[in-house]
């Protein structure tokens, strides 16, 4: 029995009466190992986020419709300590990942894989996912040397439904899903003469086809790629708006850039063809398609059969998990008081990740946060970018090619508000420094790069990263407000600084990519003076060495300068692996001191509003350094502060 599952009888196949169903399609994506509402960074609960807080809205869609399937859209098992400890020494083997066991409880119907689920290997996903008691497929990933695909490319499902007369009617739907091919690049080190990845749109058309053959009723697509645009090559990394065209599809479930669709604000809709739905991130919603369906062409009285059943109309909506009633969460916690295995299970699984979480690395003597990082350089990124630099020089020292390259180490703020909400900021106090604090700083798993690239490059590089800021007009208006600097929809994980470099932003211009990346002006663009630390201007075919992560050396995050730099060295080891080791290694505490590099044009006195977390309060002194003045709240629970550029 299933925590939310429900049991559904009636009389088979009554003939003699206009029929008609209604299949519900529930869905999560990019849930990155949120299971609990808690913050294992901060050590404390958090009711943003988490699997757990969706059971409510699952029991209560349950209820609504007796005909439901429930399904997962990949990076599932990576991006928060649960993950990382779930593969840890603390992990007994024989017990199944917490994230599987809670999908296997809450009765999943099937799932796919996104990129991040291959971060730890091809060894380690394939134990992970051999507990899952519901099929994987994906259609687009191979094993190397033509032996075969890594799981299932699609699965038939034959699911006994509830039809509008109270007849048991069999469905036959086919399930099959895909995650970009970029995947590859990526996860180089571990996935590199292990597995193939085919791009999207071909893989997904084949086995699309394949399942309408074997006569099922449905397509659903679990595709982990963003909405994309409708004119995507097939080779793209975001094709889901074209996955939805595909002929034979009826459903679409996308993911990978951690949007919201549909969206009550006015959004393009997608091309003709399949419903879409794309439920966020970290559990924040619930996806719901809703399919009725008619027999096909079938006259009155007629029992219909596999294939006799169509699609004659669709719906799509997000449920929040806040949405769901006192009365379906007492329902929850009925289902659960019946299940003390399964409660067992998921406290030993929450034990288990803060007993890792808390293991001592070392202390720090400043304090560690990104509450201002898209101002100016902060101690948190300058000692990533310290580590980095560390672990490459001998192996560049080494090398005579390498040696006299001037050495730039790129990084990255991963937490600092932006579309993740107002408490996506890293904030480690001074003093002891635990292993969830190196995953709060970098939480994600990717490997040491070393790159050579030119200065147009780099330039280009840069460029992409400065579309973080709104345009601002000079001066502002004539009695006009202060002006937003940030656009809300940027990632702040693809806010990349050079380290050894100097260079100025002119937000007079505007951007020339949007937040997702996609070049939308020509022109100069916004950087200026971009110098090397000497104070030599770069020109565009001086030669770099960049240290930075195997995600962005292979163009993640829609940096195709960065993709079109030659790599020149692959470490094995993840960058936060390294991070950790270096604070351990310490004799001392750490003191790391920001070094200056990006600054702003200034824009004659214009007033601009910084948003960030509301415990940037305890900073006043950065605050105040970089003269920002506190401006209350924002309706979205961020602190205002406005500055003079």
């Amino acid at each position: 029995m299933t925590v939310t599952g429900a049991v559904i009888s009636g009389a088979v196949g009554r003939p003699g009466q206009d029929v008609s169903l209604r299949l519900r399609v529930l869905a999560t994506t990019d849930l990155h190992a949120h299971l609990f509402s808690y913050n294992y960074y901060a050590n404390r609960p958090d009711n943003r986020v988490g699997l757990a807080r969706l059971a409510a809205s699952i029991v209560q869609a349950r209820a609504e419709c007796p005909n439901i399937l429930l399904f997962d859209n990949g990076d599932t098992f990576q991006g928060a300590p649960l993950g990382d400890a779930a593969l840890s020494d603390l992990m007994p083997r024989a017990l199944a990942h917490p994230m599987v066991a809670a999908m296997n409880g809450l009765g999943y119907d099937a799932a796919t894989l996104g990129n991040h689920d291959f971060d730890y290997g091809i060894e380690a996903l394939e134990r992970v996912i051999a507990a899952a008691r519901y099929p994987i497929v994906l259609a687009n990933v191979f094993r190397a040397g033509g032996a075969g695909p890594l799981v299932a490319p699609h699965v038939i499902l034959e699911r006994m439904l509830i039809d509008s007369s109270g007849a048991l009617r069999v469905l036959r739907i086919g399930v099959t899903g895909a995650v970009p091919p970029q995947t590859m690049q990526w996860g180089h080190v571990h996935l590199a003469g292990r597995i193939e990845i085919e791009p999207i749109l071909p893989a997904v058309s084949r086995e699309v086809a394949r399942m309408r053959a074997a006569g099922v009723d449905l397509v659903i697509v679990l595709a982990h790629t963003g909405l994309g645009v409708d004119g995507a090559g097939p080779a793209d990394e975001n094709v889901g708006r074209v996955v939805a065209a595909i002929n034979g599809v009826d459903a679409v479930i996308a993911g990978h850039t951690h949007g919201v669709f549909p969206t009550p604000s006015p959004v393009a809709a997608p091309c003709d063809g399949a419903t879409i739905v794309q439920p966020g991130f970290f559990g924040s919603h619930l996806g719901q398609i809703d399919l009725d369906l008619r027999p096909r062409g079938l006259g009155v009285g007629t029992v219909p059969r596999a294939q006799d059943w169509c699609v004659s109309e669709k719906h799509a909506r997000l449920r929040a998990a806040e949405d769901a009633g006192a009365e379906d969460r007492r329902a929850l916690r009925r289902r659960l008081y019946h299940l003390p295995a399964f409660r067992a299970e998921m406290a030993r699984g929450h034990r288990l990740t803060r007993a890792y979480s808390a293991r001592p690395l070392g202390r720090s003597n400043v304090p560690l946060e990104t509450f201002f990082s898209l101002l100016a350089p902060c101690a948190a990124t300058q000692l990533i970018a310290d580590v980095q630099r560390a672990a490459v020089a001998p192996i560049i020292a080494a090398d005579p090619a390498l040696a006299g390259l001037p050495l730039l180490s790129c990084t990255t703020p991963f937490k600092s508000g932006g579309r993740g909400g107002p408490d996506a900021f890293t904030d480690v106090p001074a003093g002891a420094i635990l292993l969830r604090h190196a995953a709060d700083l970098y939480p994600y798993s990717n490997n040491l790069v070393v790159v050579r690239a030119t200065g147009a490059q780099i330039r280009a590089w840069l460029e992409r990263s400065v579309s973080a800021f709104c345009q601002i007009t000079p001066g502002g208006a004539e009695g006009a407000g202060p002006q937003p600097l940030l656009d809300p929809e940027f990632a702040s994980y693809n806010f990349d600084r050079m380290d050894g470099l100097s260079y100025r932003i002119d937000l007079s211009q505007p951007a020339r990519s949007n937040a997702e990346g996609n070049i939308i002006r020509p022109g100069p663009g916004r950087i200026r003076d971009l110098r090397r630390a000497c104070g030599a201007p770069v020109a565009d075919a001086d030669p770099f060495l960049v240290v930075t992560n195997s995600y962005r050396a292979g163009g993640g995050g829609h940096f195709p300068a960065a993709a079109e730099t030659q790599t020149v060295y692959l470490s094995p080891h993840p960058v936060r692996d390294l991070i950790a080791a270096h604070i351990a290694a310490m004799r001392g505490a750490l003191s790391p001191v920001p070094t200056p590099s990006f600054s702003f044009v200034p824009l004659g006195g214009a007033w601009v509003l910084y948003e960030t977390g509301p415990a940037a309060v305890a900073h006043p002194q950065r605050a105040a350094a970089l003269g920002l003045v506190a401006d209350g709240m924002s309706d979205r629970g961020f602190a205002r502060y406005l500055l003079r550029i």
